[in-house]
């Protein structure tokens, strides 16, 4: 065959995959439908790891890189269940929800998913311009605040005046040390606990995303909170609120820290962005990528999420240390300390 005759069949070959693929995925949402109607889990780890041992025996039997397989089987999985996670879910039980300062980006996200719930939700934002106001919220049997850090503290009291007495509350803060005294004092006596979905308006849907539920002393709401939220496929870890701030400091302001300091340090080389992605390696271009989405965050948030933790001079002790640590190693005559520094981090990943 010639060489455009090859490029001819190629074309007509990725043309039946993508075909293949919105058939998959036409599939796939009829199990989604069938999942949502009898309240079956999103996730099914028995049957997706049965469907990853098909590709890779496929693979295996037919001289094809198992790895490869593995990796196509993943992303059509991946692509399958986002889909059926975004599918309206007929909840238990219906609710009356209220998100205050649900006008925001993640407030209108949540909204959306709850009201294909069937859920009737309350958007209480004086920017959503319908006339509802916190006062509001006192119907409601679920209140969950959306909210910067700052004015979560005071917004919590301001509704323990006003929600009914058995009504779930709940913020979903990035932090909870500005506030943590008043989560515990409330859940001590009434059904609060504290929410932290560990990813953006952006995303798809909850699958196979992290979603913390931090216990303030009441059990029950934890559970409702659970119930209301755990649904969706989200992987749901639950702490006790003095737990979350520490593990916040590393996951998000040492992540953050860093990513500033690089492109910091690129900023002031006096190399253009372009010409230094002329000569960029691999790990290169990954740190890019989350710099450059960082660059684009608001900083007023990023900087509450650094300034407002109760751990954020440990964390950032320990940053200053460790890179003051690798300086030295790299300048160091001998490897001996350098070959140290990466050996205790292949350790730690392994």
């Amino acid at each position: 065959m010639e060489l455009n005759e090859i490029r001819s069949e190629i074309e007509s070959v990725d043309m039946q995959i993508l075909q293949l693929t919105k058939r998959r995925l036409e599939l796939a949402r009829e199990v989604g439908l069938n999942k949502a109607k009898t309240g079956g889990a999103v996730r099914n780890i028995p049957v997706e790891n049965k469907v990853i041992d098909r590709y890779r025996g496929f693979a295996l039997e037919n001289g094809m890189n198992p790895v490869c397989a593995e990796a196509i089987c993943k992303i059509l999985m991946q692509e399958s269940i986002e889909l059926q996670a975004t599918l309206p879910r007929e909840a238990e039980r219906s609710r009356h929800v209220a998100i205050i300062g649900g006008n925001g980006k993640m407030g209108r996200w949540l909204a959306g998913v709850l009201e294909g719930s069937g859920h009737r939700v309350d958007i209480i934002d004086p920017s959503a311009g319908n006339g509802l106001v916190v006062e509001d919220c006192k119907w409601a049997d679920t209140i969950i605040v959306s909210i910067p850090i700052s004015r979560t503290d005071g917004m919590l009291r301001k509704i323990d005046d006003i929600a009914k007495e058995d009504a779930l509350i709940f913020d979903i803060a990035s932090l909870k040390s500005p506030f943590i005294e008043t989560l515990r004092e409330m859940g001590s006596r009434r059904r609060v606990c504290s929410v932290h979905p560990m990813f953006g308006p952006s995303a798809g849907s909850m699958y196979d995303r992290n979603l913390l539920v931090c216990d303030c002393g009441c059990s029950n709401a934890v559970e409702d909170a659970i119930s209301l939220l755990g649904p969706y496929g989200a992987n749901v870890r639950t702490m006790e609120v003095e737990e979350h701030d520490k593990y916040m400091s590393y996951v998000l302001g040492l992540s953050h820290a860093i990513n500033i300091a690089f492109f910091t340090v690129l900023e002031r080389s006096g190399i253009t962005f372009d010409d230094m992605k002329s000569v960029a390696s691999t790990t290169y271009s990954k740190l890019m990528d989350s710099n450059a989405s960082v660059a684009l965050e608001d900083p007023y948030l990023y900087y509450e999420i650094q300034h407002l933790n109760a751990y954020r001079k440990e964390m950032l002790g320990e940053f200053d240390a460790s890179v003051k640590d690798v300086v030295e190693a790299a300048l160091d005559e001998e490897p001996v300390a350098f070959k140290k520094l990466m050996d205790r981090g292949r350790n730690y990943f392994t």
